[in-house]
């Protein structure tokens, strides 16, 4: 089998990054603090294994913002591309901004893991037509 390997970074390419597996799901988040951070009606994030992501360069250019306690949004000092989100009680995990992977490339996450997360606090206006799960909360 071959092994799996995606790349990705900023939109300046000062950070880069390798994911050694597949993500394990993909959420589409509508909480009203990823919108203000993205600028976006909502976010995918990719949930990667924590022990297969690599920053490969830009360690040293990724700036640190805690929006709330535990949550900590990593983004470049540089071009202020945000790349990815740890939080401290699901420290196994990393949650990629799956839009930051080079080329649009598939996260790998399974069929049927895909979701809609925090619908309950998504803008009025939009409709989600879908058909993925969709939850309230996380």
């Amino acid at each position: 089998m071959a092994e799996f390997k995606l790349s990705g970074g900023c939109q300046c390419g000062a950070v880069r990054y390798t994911m050694h597996a597949p993500a394990r799901s993909l959420v589409h988040c509508h909480c009203a603090m990823c919108r203000k951070v993205h600028g976006a009606v909502f976010v995918s994030f990719s949930e990667v294994p924590a022990d297969k992501f690599t920053i490969e360069k830009g360690e040293s250019n990724l700036a640190n913002y805690d929006s709330s306690p535990g949550n900590h949004r990593r983004f470049c000092k540089t071009c202020g591309g945000h790349v990815v989100t740890t939080d401290d009680d699901l420290p196994d995990i990393v949650h990629l901004s799956t839009g930051t992977l080079d080329d649009g490339a598939h996260p790998g996450h399974p069929d049927g893991t895909e979701s809609h997360i925090f619908v309950g606090s998504k803008v009025p206006w939009y409709e989600i037509h879908d058909g993925l799960p969709q939850t309230e909360e996380y």
